[in-house]
Formats: structure tokens, sequence, C-alpha cells
């Protein structure tokens, strides 16, 4: 008897394996084993028995890791689903839906046709609006749920709220994989989060698991948010998932203040938002201001030589932190002194420019001294007591949690032109989770006034801007009309990395069917990471999973120096 088997390691596999004669009766799919594999002994998950081997000389089994099977064929139809569709090996797949489930239970296929819900819905709405949905589901006998939550913060606190006559669990992106397929129903809360998007192989993106996921197994899929991505209105339109719209009817006024009408104010807060932080002040009201930049400074020149302050691991300049009293990269752990020697001159004369949430704060503090105005960002405790908040997206934990009567975007063109098409999608996203949490009046500081997110954002016109977001991504070709499929090289050398990305180019360019665009290949946008530097090729397509079975053949075809890595991002 030989059994199939795969490893948490980049290949596909399976390799076949003897299975010894005292354990061909214990040896089950779906099972761990213990191996050979190279020079190393290695954990692989059993995904196949087969009578006989085409490859004439085996390795045994060394020994069995479960006494039963971990997976069953939904598990594994799953598994070989996701894999083909993200393009990681089946073995790795396994391993990591093991690792999110502590303790594994049966696979059972519901026999009812699967339901798919949108809610639109306020955020004091994350915890009474998923009481509800559980309460619904009463008739059943210990019906399972699990709701998925951006991150660690709220699964925490929506834990304490809730109360469930069955089986309940809370969780980040990675409980998607939870290997318990008797599941009721699954709730996802505000899918359009980026805190969704794996970014470490497999990259994933959590709401295209979940309903791929439910497509397989069987169970109810409900997702809630203040604003859904047009991923998910897409479905809607689509006639595969019923919208229903529980949207506060009380909006705060929302005002967009034209820049361009004050081009020598001497900060970055213009004069109608001074006079309403003013009259909060004076109502003894709280007011938020939202920039999403870190720290005081955003580069840092020498004074004399004019040489940048950069990682030494990235490339990428160092944001200055006032409250830290050093500089911080945004991309890794590094961290510089304040009082940091130039590499370049060897002198300590740094000139630093650039507008973040401590700079903003030092602003306020100029015209306000009375006032207690505290800066919040992502890693800092609870901001507490404040009568201005200065803070990055980061204060979107307290969603549900304390509202302010007034919020003002102090750069919203900046979360609009990122080089990410979805940034529209998130800098409406962002727009109404913080006007959510606003009971009067929301402020958004713009050049773009006639953007088609600021007349939406106005106008209170959710529909209007999905029809223009929705019509925008199909005219260029992106998700959900279109997909794309970002292969990265990385190396240490910077020769190693571009050389092997045109040899990749090429190798698609040659072999690629007439309906894939293929890109030439490009230095990431910051090409150093992590001392690695990153060149990208960019593959569009309609197909998913026939574009990456085609990119990973194509891959297949190329001899590349061996360490350089190569990963593969759909829809990044």
């Amino acid at each position: 008897m030989i059994a199939q088997v795969v490893f948490d390691l980049p290949i596909d596999g399976p390799f076949d394996y003897c299975i010894p004669p005292h354990l061909v009766e214990k040896t089950a799919v779906g099972m761990r084993v213990k191996v050979s594999f190279g020079a190393k002994s290695r954990t692989g998950f059993v995904v196949g028995l087969l009578a006989q081997s085409a490859i004439p000389q085996l390795k045994s089994l060394q020994a069995l890791v479960d006494t039963s099977a971990a997976f069953n064929a939904l598990d594994l139809a799953f598994a070989q689903d996701f894999s083909a569709y993200y393009g990681c090996s089946l073995g790795g797949t396994l391993f990591t839906m093991h690792r999110s489930q502590k303790t594994l239970q049966p696979s059972l296929r519901r026999e009812a046709k699967p339901l798919v819900s949108l809610y639109r819905s306020s955020v004091g709405r994350y915890a009474a609006k998923i009481q509800e949905i559980m309460d619904g589901y009463r008739r059943l006998q210990a019906p399972r749920f699990l709701i998925l939550v951006p991150d660690a913060f709220r699964a925490t606190t929506l834990s304490q709220q809730l109360k469930c006559e069955g089986t309940l669990k809370v969780g980040t992106r990675s409980s998607v994989f939870e290997c318990e397929g008797r599941l009721t129903c699954v709730i996802m809360v505000d899918d359009e989060d980026a805190s969704y998007k794996q970014e470490q192989m497999p990259m994933y993106e959590t709401r295209d698991v979940l309903l791929m996921r439910a497509k397989i197994y069987g169970f109810d899929t409900v997702f809630i948010g203040t604003s859904l991505s047009p991923e998910l209105m897409a479905l809607n339109r689509a006639g595969g998932a019923k919208l229903i719209d529980e949207t506060a009817p009380h909006t705060p006024l929302i005002t967009a203040v034209d820049l361009s009408n004050y081009k020598f104010m001497p900060g970055m807060v213009s004069p109608p938002v001074y006079d309403a932080l003013q009259a909060a002040l004076k109502a003894g009201k709280k007011s938020i201001l939202v920039l999403n930049r870190r720290g005081s400074y955003r580069i840092t020149r020498c004074g004399n030589c004019e040489e940048v302050l950069k990682c030494s691991r990235c490339d990428s300049g160092l944001i200055y932190s006032r409250s830290a009293g050093k500089y911080l990269c945004r991309h890794c752990t590094s961290t510089a002194p304040g009082d940091v020697i130039c590499p370049k001159c060897r002198q300590s004369n740094w000139r630093s420019k650039g507008i973040g949430v401590e700079q903003i704060q030092a602003e306020l503090k100029k015209y306000f001294p009375q006032a207690k105005i505290v800066a919040f960002e992502r890693g800092a405790k609870s901001p507490g007591a404040f009568d201005i908040l200065v803070s990055t997206q980061a204060v979107l934990r307290f969603q549900g949690i304390w509202q302010v009567h007034m919020a003002t975007f102090i750069d919203f063109d900046a979360e609009l032109n990122r080089l990410d098409m979805r940034s529209s999608c998130n800098a409406f996203s962002l727009a109404r989770h913080i006007s959510d949490m606003t009971l009067e009046r929301v402020f958004i500081q713009t050049r773009d006034i006639n953007h088609y997110v600021v007349k939406s954002l106005k106008a209170n016109d959710s529909q209007g801007f999905y029809d223009e977001e929705l019509r925008l991504r199909k005219e260029f070709g992106f998700s959900p009309f279109k997909h794309w499929v970002k292969i990265t090289l990385r190396a240490r050398s910077e020769k190693s990395a571009q050389e092997t990305s045109a040899q990749v180019y090429n190798q698609l360019k040659k072999t690629a069917p007439a309906h894939y665009a293929v890109m030439p290949p490009l230095a990431d946008g910051v090409a150093r990471r992590r001392d690695q530097f990153l060149f990208n090729v960019m593959v569009q397509t309609d197909q998913v999973r026939g574009a990456v079975a085609f990119i990973k053949s194509a891959l297949g075809q190329i001899k590349r120096p061996s360490r350089v890595c190569v990963t593969l991002n759909v829809d990044p």
C-alpha cells in the first residue's frame, strides 16, 4: 500500500511512501505521518492511498502522528480549491488549516441550501445585530457560530457582549480556516477592512475564502458592516446575496472644505475647522482629527549634505516620533536614536519635514493651550480622556464603544490617492466608519472637491458610490470583473531579483494565452524591504485558477537561483 504525502513546504507534491505492513490498517487519508524527506525527518499529511506507485524505489512511513484522520473529504476538497486559487502548496494549506484549529471535530455537509446575507448597519448596531442573527437559529439543536472580526481588540470586546445557546467563537482572519464543517453560520464584520488580507503566503482574502468554504460545507454566511466591499455589492447585484440596509437614518452633517480656497493657511488645519473646534471646546464637546500618518515628521534630511535618513534594511525614509524620541521604520522593526549621525558626512544636523499626528497635535496646542489634546496611533494604549484626539485610523478600534461630536479628515486626498486600486473604497469606508462614530458634524479637507467619493459622502449616497466604483473597476479591469496575480521575486541581491523577474516575464509573455495581459517587471513600490529586493510581474485574467496554474507551470520552466524567493498574490 502506498501513501501520498504533502508537506508544509512551497512544493506541490504529493510524494509516494510505502506503508509498512503493521501500519496498513491504521493509515488513513487526512492523517499526519512522520517520514524522511531529503535529509530530514518531516511531518506530512496523507492525501491519498494507492495500491502501487510508478516510482520503483520508495521510502517507508516512519510513524503515525495521529490516531485518526484530522481532515475528511470535504476538508481536502476545500484545501485543494484554496491551493489552486492562491497558488500555494496543498500541504501548506492543510497545515494552515490545522494550526487554526486546536480541537478537530468531524466535518459534515449541511443539506440545506446555504444563504448569503449582507447587512449594512451602523456601528452601534458589531453586537445587537449579531445577537439577533444568532437568536434566529434557536430552533436548531446546538447551533455553532463563528464570527470574524478585523482585530483581536474587537474580538475580545464582542466576545464579552454576546450570549449563545450553542457554540460560539469570535476570531480574526486565520479563524476562517476553522476545520469545523458542522458550522451553522459564519458572520463576518467589516469585510472591506485591510486587516483581512493576509500579506504572507498563502496571501488570501478572508472574504473570498469564507465564500469558498461556505460553498463546499454548506453553512450560512452573513456579512455585516457600515460599508460593505464593492465585491459583495457586485455579488448582491448578480443575485448571489441578499442585501438588508439598516443604516441609521440619522447621520452627521458632512462638509467638504476646499483647501484650494485657503492657499496661505499657516498649518494643516483650515479656518472652518478651527472655528468648529473652538465652538466644540466652548460647549465641552469632544472632537477627532484623523490623519493616517504616524509620528511627527515623514522625512528627514541632513542639513549639510541633503542625505535622506533611511532605514538600514528598507528603501524607505524613517519617521520621527517625538513621543518616542527616535526614528521609526514603517516597514520593519528598525529604529534609530534621535541624535543619530549622518552616514554620509558624519554630522548630526537633521531637518525634518512632512506631517504626522504628533505634528498636528503640536499645531493645535499652540491655538488651544487650555485643551487636552492627545495623539493616538497603532500600538498605543487607550488614549484616555481628551478634548481633541488626533489619530490615525487606529481610532476605529473604539467603534461602538464611544462617540464624539465632531470629526475632521486632515488630508483626505492622501487616502484617495494611494497606489492601490482600493484607495477610493478604503477612503469611503474610513469616512463612513468615522462618521458613524460622530454625532454632529464631519469635515473633509480636500483639494478634489468633485471626487465621486467626496460627493457621495456629502450626499450620504452609498448607492452612488458603489455605482461609480464598480463602473471604474469594470472599465480598468479590476476585481470583481477581472483579477490580477502579482508574482514577486525577492532576493538579497538586487541583480538576482531583477534578472529573474525578467526571465519570468519573458517566459510568461512567450506562452501566455491571448486573453491574459502580462505586464513588464517593475521594482516594488518600496524596492528593498527587510534586506530583500523586490521585483513584480503582474498578470491580468478573468479566471484565477487557470491563470495560477499557467503561472506555476511557466515558473517550473525557469532555472532560477535558489536564493530567489517567488510568491503569488491574487488581487493584491
